[in-house]
């Protein structure tokens, strides 16, 4: 695959209306971007799908901001306004000629050089890619685990962190699966099963994830279905974990002082 094919970070955010805390949301999204600005190949876009527009974008010319067109609803356990950004950040890329979309949570971070190894090993007969190591990191401890880990997970990254998936969007491809991916593979704990099924094979990407953990922020954590497994699991994260230092925050193209500075905000409300 040419080095020129587009890339997109879609990033889906939650309505301000929704969410428990806007300025932490913001702050968390500040993080998330910071590690997509950092990529070691510069030449990608981001588009942003929300109800309000964050009051601190970085003044980036490859970020955009796309309004949500609906009303914001309600949290619901299928976290549904999400998915319909989503759809709408993959219905934009493909009118826009198409190319490798990565869905980042917009409290994840990416690895710096996830654009640079996608556009190598992606190529046109895969469907996209798969992260499938990576970290589990929790916000109020600083501390991480690498995944699979025997005490707090033991399946891969792309099992329980959607900001694991690239797909590949080829407009012009006669198959529909083919020309998009993604109405067939949207759950990304099933990414591989699903793919295989229709005879594809997601190329394994040799980068890591990190999923932010223990933010008060995570729909998982606090609407999902499985709310009280993430809770856990969360435990487990602080339990097993070791201290986020300079070196991991910087592989995710991070400083340290700033992740920790959010930390303590998170930590002074008494959330």
């Amino acid at each position: 695959m040419p080095s020129s094919t587009p890339f997109t970070f879609g990033i889906p955010l939650i309505p301000a209306a929704l969410a428990a805390d806007w300025d932490l949301v913001q702050d968390l999204l500040g993080l998330t971007l910071a590690s997509v600005l950092a990529q070691t190949d510069p030449d990608f876009r981001v588009v942003i799908a929300g109800h309000d527009r964050p009051s601190r974008l970085p003044d980036d010319p490859r970020i955009t901001f796309v309004a949500a067109g609906w009303p914001a609803g309600e949290n619901r356990p299928d976290n549904l306004d999400s998915g319909r950004k989503k759809h709408a950040i993959n219905d934009r890329v493909l009118r826009d000629g198409g190319g490798l979309l990565m869905f980042v949570d917009a409290d994840d971070w990416v690895d710096t050089r996830l654009v640079e190894t996608a556009r190598a090993l992606v190529t046109p007969d895969h469907v996209g890619g798969l992260v499938a190591a990576g970290f589990a990191t929790d916000l109020r401890t600083l501390r991480g685990v690498a995944l699979p880990h025997p005490a707090v997970f033991d399946g891969d990254f792309h099992r329980v962190c959607g900001s694991s998936t690239v797909v590949n969007l080829r407009p012009g491809h006669p198959d529909p699966f083919r020309r998009d991916p993604y109405p067939v593979l949207h759950d990304h704990h099933l990414w591989l099963e699903t793919a295989r099924e229709h005879g594809a094979e997601p190329v394994r990407l040799p980068v890591s994830g990190t999923y932010l953990v223990n933010t008060s922020a995570n729909h998982s954590e606090t609407h999902g279905p499985f709310a009280d497994w993430r809770r856990s699991f969360n435990q487990g994260v602080a339990s097993a974990g070791t201290p986020l230092d300079d070196a991991m925050a910087a592989r995710f193209g991070l400083e340290l002082a700033r992740i920790a500075a959010v930390s303590e905000k998170l930590a002074g409300k008494g959330r």
